[in-house]
């Protein structure tokens, strides 16, 4: 009576199905599943634009957690190496956490930390309610259940039919005033393309990929006519919509993926796997043309008759595929393993067929793009394939993105700079001037997150992973293994993928993906190999428990904040009431005081109240409330920008060019802080001209020419570019660099270096100030040289009549010394 009796298996599962919580957290798995995607799938832009929906997801996750600990109370016994990851997976939060110290951005690192709760929320949900029959059928329907959703809407935005799309699910998801899912369909420089509920096509390529993956696996396994039906009448749908993403990246790494697959399969399954590849393949191809050309043209003027035609074409073509997948699984696949008995027996039998398809598949697109076949194909579909190689722009940046990375990480090279590092810091490392707040690889990115200890951390829990899950797969049966497998190929897919693009940042891929990871060890069989110590049974549940309250409570203030940031901002709208305006704004600060949106709203407004009263109060209160922002976002660019702004009113030049080289530092690629820089140097100058202190004037003038040369060198640096790589933002010699400089030539008696900078502004249309203003310069140069340009002069006078007494003016005011 005294002994401890494990219970049985079945009796276990018997326990969990009639449990209230097992069947909650079910039910919040389900619901994240559909809900999530639809939410811009939970895009952590690290701006306030993106935060409600993820600040939401996580107040769910920690309630969801808080039951999670309550399970395990009851179903939790340290004695498995599933255990032990369950305890492991804490170290990624934890890393998070320690990554606050010196986080570039406390805003964007406590965001970050917030959503691995989320992650490791899901990874324990996956990792013990799929071991049940039940929770794993639950959770696998509703994996693809929802990625079959997310498909059909994109096909209907692509059809034309975004409107009744976005009414399917405006009473849950983000739609904007037009009744449309902003961006489902979007047009970039590669033409139309489609990304669905992701609003960027490359992360959706990736996503197709695990659900093409998963299709073909399940096609392949059953022999139910129902299941293969089911799979094989979407497993086009996603082949079309994969195609009309353009992704070349995804394109060049799916058939990496459909190797990973084979070789974990019995060679019939393979061959079996080869055949659906290609039926479906061609299916999609038969239509993909012509679906293309009727989705460029409903998406610029919709017509009934063609949208319907696509949808024929598309239903059509999936079931032939189907009726195809029924007859090979109901005659090809018996006939294939009575076959290939024998031959599955030899140890190189599982590689031998997944090479010959690469080599195959390989040779097939290289006859497809060298022939007149090629032709055939949409002509935005065969431009992207002729452009893959490793000379095109999209792979050049990302090289470089990563090199910019590596830069960054050995300054921060223990515990990274904080989540969100790369988006606020990757302009002070960064090569050439372009804009990506993305790093465009999720381990990059997270390696200046967290760093050598954070990676490590997610190294050894995806290497322990893959390798229990793995070594029990080799141990299964046909049957066990199979259970699982879908998990896998999400896994392999999105992480793989992730590599070349930002799919992780995706709060709803990453929880896919930690998901899927605690589903791969669910099934796992392992020998116990620790005595249950009862005090450890009961302190981690405990410390889930206290963990989930604690997140709830502080995503709930951060919601609440928003809700009254979100307030303020409809007020606005209807009030010029200051008190009215910034009451409820007042109230998100006090909920969050540094949150670098809340503070530049306050900020400009009371910038605003300033300029109206000219009371000094407002002006401090500005000033108080930047510094204090800017000791928790040193690297937020607005805020800097408003502190030089209030510093420049106050008349404090000594902190204005210490912030203005701040910015120097920090932004080396933004040329408004070279402006900046010239302007504030040759307006100290001036002072000392002013003075007739010849030495201080050339020592300030001096500063400003070696801030110029420096924008040279840079613009230098650019023109060494590969060919193929695109430069960014624009970085040249500016109308106001022009105009400062110019200024400065002709007070120091440089009349033929003035000429030749201020000669451009001839050549626009002179309609700004600063045009006119170095116009006037210009002339008044030649005429100090006695030289003479008519046309400038007429082109001048026409806006300015009296520009010859001007130019006469600026001559008499500025002698030189």
């Amino acid at each position: 009576m005294y002994a401890y009796k494990k219970p049985k298996l079945d009796e276990r599962e018997q326990a969990e199905k009639s449990s209230i919580i097992f069947w909650l957290l079910i039910g919040f798995v389900t619901l994240f599943l559909f809900w999530a995607p639809f939410q811009k799938a939970l895009f952590n832009g690290n701006s306030l634009n993106f935060e409600r929906p993820i600040y939401s997801a996580v107040i769910w996750a920690s309630i969801f957690l808080f039951l999670t600990g309550i399970y395990f109370f009851y179903f939790w016994k340290l004695r498995e190496r599933k255990d032990l990851l369950s305890l492991f997976i804490f170290l990624i939060p934890l890393s998070y956490l320690i990554s606050l110290l010196p986080a570039a951005s406390k805003y964007s690192a406590v965001n970050l930390l917030l959503i691995q709760i989320v992650l490791v929320t899901l990874f324990l949900i996956g990792a013990y309610l799929t071991k049940s029959a039940l929770g794993n059928k639950i959770i696998h329907i509703g994996l693809l259940t929802s990625g079959y959703v997310i498909v059909i809407f994109g096909i209907m935005n692509w059809l034309g039919n975004g409107k009744l799309a976005g009414t399917l699910v405006s009473w849950f998801a983000s739609i904007d005033a037009t009744g449309i899912y902003k961006d489902a369909v979007m047009t970039d420089s590669n033409g139309l393309r489609l990304t669905s509920v992701f609003q960027y096509a490359n992360t959706y390529a990736g996503f197709l990929i695990a659900l093409w993956g998963a299709g073909l696996f399940l096609v392949s396994k059953n022999r139910g006519w129902s299941k293969v039906l089911v799979h094989a009448l979407f497993i086009v749908p996603v082949l079309v919509s994969f195609m009309l993403t353009l992704s070349r990246g995804a394109i060049v790494f799916l058939p990496i993926i459909f190797f990973l697959i084979l070789i974990f399969q019995k060679p019939s399954r393979q061959i079996l796997l080869l055949i659906h590849a290609v039926l479906s393949t061609l299916a999609s191809f038969a239509v993909l043309s012509k679906i293309t050309t009727i989705g460029i043209d409903v998406n610029k003027e919709f017509s009934a008759s063609l949208s319907g035609k696509g949808w024929l074409l598309l239903i059509g073509s999936s079931v032939i595929y189907g009726i195809l997948a029924l007859l090979v699984q109901r005659f090809v696949a018996p006939l294939l393993e009575s076959k290939l008995e024998k031959f599955s027996s030899k140890k190189w039998s599982f590689f031998a067929i997944p090479a010959g398809s690469i080599v195959l598949g390989l040779l097939g697109f290289f006859v497809v793009m060298a022939t007149s076949l090629k032709n055939l194909l949409p002509e935005n579909v065969r431009i992207r394939l002729e452009t893959i190689n490793f000379g095109q722009h999209s792979v050049l940046e990302r090289i470089t993105f990563y090199k910019d990375a590596s830069k960054l990480f050995a300054d921060y090279p223990l515990f990274g700079a904080g989540g969100g590092a790369w988006s606020s810091l990757y302009e002070q490392y960064q090569n050439n001037p372009y804009t990506s707040r993305q790093a465009h690889n999720f381990f990059m990115q997270y390696l200046v997150e967290v760093g050598a200890i954070g990676i490590v951390i997610l190294a050894v829990l995806l290497i322990a992973i893959f390798a229990i899950y793995i070594r029990n797969y080799i141990r299964s049966t046909e049957q066990e293994r199979d259970k699982h497998f879908v998990y896998f190929i999400f896994v392999i897919a999105i992480l793989g993928h992730s590599v070349l693009d930002f799919d992780m940042s995706y709060v709803y891929i990453g929880a896919l993906v930690f998901l899927c990871l605690g589903a791969m060890v669910a099934g796992v069989k392992t020998k116990e190999f620790a005595k249950q110590v009862p005090s450890v049974k009961y302190v981690y549940p405990s410390v889930i428990i206290v963990l989930s309250i604690v997140t709830l409570f502080i995503s709930a203030r951060y919601l609440s904040a928003n809700s009254s940031y979100n307030k303020t901002l409809e007020v606005a709208k209807t009030s010029k009431n200051y008190t009215e305006i910034v009451t409820p704004l007042d109230n998100a600060l006090s909920l969050r005081a540094n949150h670098p949106e809340y503070v530049l709203l306050k900020v400009d407004l009371l910038a605003q109240i300033y300029k109206q009263t000219q009371d000094e109060k407002y002006l401090n209160e500005e000033i108080a409330l930047i510094n204090t922002a800017r000791a928790k976002e040193p690297y937020n660019k607005s805020l800097l920008d408003r502190e030089l702004n209030t510093l420049q009113i106050k008349g404090q030049q000594e902190q204005v060019e210490k912030l203005i080289q701040n910015g120097l530092s920090y932004y080396p690629w933004d040329i408004s802080f070279y402006e900046r820089s010239i302007q504030y140097h040759v307006t100290a100058g001036f002072e000392g001209y002013a003075a007739k202190d010849k030495t201080a004037a050339d020592k300030e003038w001096n500063q400003a020419l070696q801030v110029y040369q420096q924008v040279l060198d840079r613009m230098k640096e650019l023109a060494k570019l590969p060919e193929g790589q695109l430069q960014g933002r624009e970085f040249n010699v500016t109308e106001p660099i022009r105009l400062y400089l110019g200024q400065m030539y002709f007070a120091q008696g440089k009349y033929a270096d003035a000429e030749a900078l201020l000669k451009p502004f001839i050549a626009g249309e002179l309609k700004d100030e600063n045009a006119q203003t170095g116009a006037r310069y210009y002339l008044a140069a030649l005429k100090k040289q006695n030289k003479t340009d008519q046309p400038a002069m007429d082109k001048v006078k026409a806006l300015t009549p009296t520009v010859e007494q001007e130019i006469d003016q600026i001559i008499a005011n500025t002698p030189p010394l």
